[in-house]
């Protein structure tokens, strides 16, 4: 097995007493199924701290010292207020850290790590950014640059270090500004791996970085302060996403006052480190439960569920899922489960195994009818083969939570109602994968594409009974003979209920736990959501020409087969649903959101505006302003929080 070879460099020039508590944390890398070299740049003014990169050569294996010989008119200096770079200093220690970029690349090594040797790690800390396979990643630490000022982490979003995003030319206020920075900020708390535009101090770059041109060299026409800047930037430019990594935070002794510090940091950082072993056996039964949970009578398991067990458990469930496979495929039947109120609940320390409980929603569907069950269950999680697995399942108790509705009635049928065309490089991937976590049954109409949309559909939706009819000339150009099409096809499937989606709209995360509840009512015949136009990934727009999200709209219907339906005769804008809907039975407004990321690409935006001015001949003076607004440089947008 290739151990992954890191070569952890550092230009030194640093005091006695922080110097020793960053050796030592060198010392303390868990440097299992790592190989580790160390290359130190000795820049000392202390005879002391060469000294101590001596010992710890002698103590470790594998270390280099290179004695710099190169003298400066002006040394580094810092107080207990700040550090004081000058120019010819920073471009000092970015010509050393080429040097190290090219040794790594010289001898082969795999990954380069960057420390600063002011830093305090926690041992996983490489092993863990190895693990993450990123070309450029930094472990996040935070630091008072000033004394009175608040803790900010080393990494930022854009330019110099701008800690929020704006569009171009948009004016923000300095209240609107204070809240995106300390939205980033707050979110450099929690613990995950977040893109980001510059980091520094304490990073792993890896060998295809390397080779892409990673620099530090100064890029004459940027004034960015800073070695570090002028790297991230190079980085952007030749391709190379920039990561930080938040769930091992490090520690930075930017001043000797920090260096009481240290040992409050590392008990925090053993506590991290439970947490985080929690967060990984919680989500290992996430994860296993719902790929056993995706059982089609016709195509076995959408998921491969095997990885998530232990080889015990994977031939007991084996045995378990040969003995039921002949009683599936006769009844027709598929199964759907997710995991709910996932609770770490003990660790036995003589076993090595973690307990976790949670509830399993659990439902089956046979011949069209769905049967519905909420599981309370037990799993015993532990490390195996350096991957954490399932050692065993028990189910405890079953019980009811929709006792709200009649539940000697049979469960309703749901269905998803859907045109599509030439969707394979948009948003319909992750929109099916989403809807497959609750719908019985869909309906797509393939309006003519040329792409991979159908393959799509059939790989995503292979858990659910699938109806895909294709049109092989488009009929989109007279929309409501399109949309006529599609729901008598749709009602072909036989639904209590039709959710009409476009392939561009996909429901907040909660929708998914809510929606069998909903549908389950007997008071209304229609349920109306809110739609949001997102304008990027995490913002929504709002303004007199995009304010969907402030009514709401009905997406999704019971069918009632003793009803005459009537659509709008218009070849556009003809309503996704006949247009007398809402006058049969009563209406529900819910509060769950549906986004519309149809506008969210810059160049999709483009593409809609030219084809609605050359659709819509019959544009009214409303219309054609909230076409032209399409194209707005500056639009209104507000932050989309789940």
């Amino acid at each position: 097995m290739h151990k992954p070879k890191i070569l952890i460099g550092s230009p030194i020039k640093q005091k006695s007493h922080i110097l020793k508590e960053f050796l030592k944390s060198l010392s303390e890398i868990d440097k299992e199924e790592l190989e580790v070299s160390y290359l130190f740049v000795d820049d000392n003014d202390e005879v002391k701290s060469s000294q101590m990169l001596n010992t710890f050569s002698l103590e470790n294996k594998n270390v280099i010292i290179y004695k710099n010989e190169e003298e400066l008119e002006q040394n580094y200096f810092r107080d207990d207020n700040t550090h004081y770079w000058n120019d010819q200093l920073i471009w000092k220690v970015a010509k050393l850290k080429n040097m190290m970029i090219q040794i790594t690349k010289e001898f082969n090594y795999d990954y380069l790590f960057l420390i600063d040797s002011d830093i305090v790690l926690n041992p996983v800390t490489i092993k863990h950014l190895v693990s993450l396979n990123k070309e450029v990643v930094s472990e996040v630490f935070w630091t008072k640059w000033k004394p009175g000022f608040p803790e900010l982490p080393q990494v930022w979003l854009v330019d110099e270090y701008g800690m929020f995003y704006k569009n171009r030319n948009e004016q923000l206020t300095h209240e609107e500004a204070i809240r995106r920075e300390n939205e980033f900020v707050n979110k450099m708390r929690i613990p995950g791996v977040y893109e980001v535009g510059g980091l520094g101090a304490c990073t792993l770059i890896s060998k295809s970085a390397i080779e892409k041109g990673v620099s530090f060299d100064k890029i004459k026409n940027l004034s960015f302060w800073g070695e570090d800047r002028h790297f991230c930037v190079r980085a952007a430019a030749i391709g190379i996403e920039l990561f930080v990594d938040t769930h091992y935070p490090a520690y930075h002794i930017y001043r000797d006052e920090d260096l009481g510090g240290i040992v409050k940091f590392k008990q925090q950082a053993r506590k991290a480190d439970i947490a985080n072993v929690q967060i990984q056996a919680k989500e290992i039964v996430r994860l296993g439960m719902k790929a056993l949970g995706t059982y089609h009578y016709d195509r076995g398991y959408s998921l491969p569920w095997e990885n998530y067990f232990s080889i015990d458990m994977r031939k007991q469930l084996n045995i378990e899922i040969e003995s039921q496979q002949a009683l599936h495929a006769t009844a027709h039947t598929k199964v759907n489960a997710f995991v709910e109120n996932l609770e770490y609940a003990s660790y036995d320390e003589k076993t090595n195994k973690h307990h976790i409980k949670f509830t399993l929603h659990n439902y089956i569907l046979q011949k069209g009818e769905r049967s519905e069950s909420h599981l309370t269950c037990y799993c015993e999680v532990m490390e195996e083969a350096k991957n954490y697995k399932i050692m065993s399942f028990e189910v405890v108790g079953e019980y009811k939570v929709a006792a709200s509705y009649n539940e000697h009635k049979k469960p309703e049928k749901l269905t998803l109602s859907m045109i599509i065309k030439n969707e394979a490089g948009r948003f319909l991937e992750e929109v099916l994968q989403e809807h497959s976590n609750y719908i019985d049954s869909a309906v797509i109409i393939d309006d003519g594409s040329t792409d991979q949309s159908i393959e799509i559909c059939k790989k995503v939706l292979s858990n659910v009974k699938l109806v895909i009819i294709e049109n092989p000339i488009s009929k989109f150009s007279n929309e409501v003979t399109l949309r006529k099409q599609q729901w008598q096809a749709t009602l072909e499937e036989e639904p209590d209920w039709i959710l009409n989606l476009d392939a561009d709209e996909i429901f907040e995360k909660k929708f998914s736990k809510e929606i069998h509840f909903l549908i389950h009512q007997k008071d209304f015949s229609t349920i109306s959501f809110p739609l949001y136009d997102m304008w990027d990934k995490e913002h929504y727009r709002d303004d007199e020409y995009w304010f969907a999200h402030k009514t709401q709209r009905p997406f999704l219907i019971k069918y009632d087969g003793n009803y005459d339906y009537e659509w709008l005769e218009a070849k556009q804008h003809c309503g996704r649903f006949p247009k007398n809907i809402l006058d049969i039975g009563s209406n529900a407004v819910s509060s769950l959101r549906l986004k519309h990321l149809g506008w969210s690409r810059h160049e999709e935006r483009i593409d809609k505006y030219n084809r609605y001015q050359m659709l819509d001949t019959e544009k009214n003076d409303f219309t054609t302003k909230h076409y032209a607004s399409i194209l707005d440089e500056k639009p209104n947008l507000l932050l989309w929080q789940e």
